[in-house]
């Protein structure tokens, strides 16, 4: 603990936490804690049907379509314009949630304070561009725009083993039972925790993907997680870097090989993929309909290629980590610059996710950009032709 200390219902700084009757600040939470976003599919409605339940969730997802297009229209329609001026403004407050209530009374009013939020944090980050550079369009929210819930308006618990979320909705509470089994043992585990209470839970959004093919209502649970505590000394530096002929390669401080991952299957499915896409192109030169008639099996390939390569990305940065933790390296040193081995590979999700799996388990991560700073660093060395 940093000895920092607030009074008890005071109101707390901006990313200060308050567990119970324990207040933390924002540096000792998050050394604590970790935020992480637990999706899982919606698979049996408990106290209803499903078609009550899509009919009640499609008017949820237009009107929260409706809602937050907009209140970004009106920040923008309200902020300052440049005429002239040497900087920027600082934006006026701007406080939309009483004409929201009555435009959209169908949203609850929890939901409608929660996308407020939202609608601003993402206004702001782009207020810069659209005011003053001009090198950006004002962001726009699709149908179905996810249907969020503020962390009191929704509880999860284990029902033999099976997670069941109760959320309202309009002006009735839902019971939501969600997937379970061996494929989502690890979210099962992390809702385990908002159940019992060693997860702070947060917001809570339903939304609507595609899994097989099929539509699926999806429960996405954000929470903040307790940290892994490994309960050991970590030390030492691992370099992870791409090569011209494999994806991944690692090595240790002195430049010596540890291990590399080839992973063929990528630039093969990359191949295939492009190849079939050609074709598919091809052919629509061909066949001058608005739809082809193949259109539906190339949105299906697409598909099955998305999901592939974030499974593939899954797998690889859940286990480039746990070797750093069974090792106990206390950094891992990461340069993506050579991308030849596979152009089409998405090497920032990769970037991020290995990043995202490195923080829950305490172990300090470095980009390219750091790289350049420890000139020490063999990784550009001759261990590796």
């Amino acid at each position: 603990m940093c000895g920092k200390q607030k009074e008890s219902g005071a109101r707390l700084p901006k990313g200060w936490k308050r567990s119970g009757d324990t207040v933390r600040c924002s540096e000792c939470w998050r050394r604590m804690m970790v935020l992480r976003g637990i999706s899982m599919p919606v698979v049996e409605v408990i106290d209803g049907t499903w078609e009550e339940f899509r009919t009640a969730m499609r008017r949820m997802w237009a009107a929260t379509t409706q809602c937050t297009n907009w209140m970004m229209t009106q920040l923008y329609a309200r902020d300052v314009r440049r005429n002239g001026e040497a900087r920027l403004a600082p934006m006026a407050k701007v406080y939309l949630y009483p004409e929201a209530r009555e435009r959209f009374p169908q949203l609850p009013s929890r939901s409608i304070a929660a996308l407020e939020q939202m609608v601003q944090a993402k206004y702001k980050a782009k207020r810069y561009q659209l005011i003053w550079t001009c090198a950006a369009s004002l962001p726009t929210y699709r149908y179905p725009t996810p249907f969020s819930t503020p962390n009191q308006a929704w509880s999860v618990q284990i029902e033999n083993q099976r997670p069941v979320v109760k959320v309202r909705i309009e002006d009735r509470r839902w019971s939501l039972r969600l997937r379970s089994g061996p494929r989502y043992r690890h979210q099962l585990k992390a809702v385990q925790g908002i159940a019992v209470g060693s997860a702070e839970q947060g917001s809570l959004d339903l939304y609507e993907q595609k899994i097989d093919g099929n539509s699926a209502v999806m429960c996405k649970m954000v929470a903040w997680l307790p940290r892994i505590d490994l309960q050991s000394k970590r030390e030492g530096i691992l370099l992870v870097r791409s090569g011209a002929d494999s994806l991944l390669i690692a090595l240790n401080e002195t430049g010596h090989v540890l291990w590399t991952y080839h992973a063929d299957q990528l630039r093969r499915w990359s191949a295939e993929h492009r190849e079939r896409l050609q074709r598919w192109a091809d052919d629509s030169k061909f066949e001058h309909r608005k739809i082809p008639s193949f259109s539906e099996r190339r949105e299906a390939a697409s598909r099955k290629y998305r999901n592939r390569f974030n499974s593939a990305i899954r797998e690889i940065a859940g286990g480039l980590a746990d070797y750093a933790a069974r090792r106990k390296f206390a950094v891992i040193r990461y340069d993506d610059h050579d991308t030849s081995f596979c152009p089409g590979f998405p090497w920032a999700a990769l970037r991020e996710r290995i990043k995202v799996k490195l923080d829950e388990l305490g172990i300090k991560f470095e980009s390219e950009s750091d790289v350049e700073e420890h000139a020490e660093a063999p990784i550009g060395s001759g261990a590796i032709s």
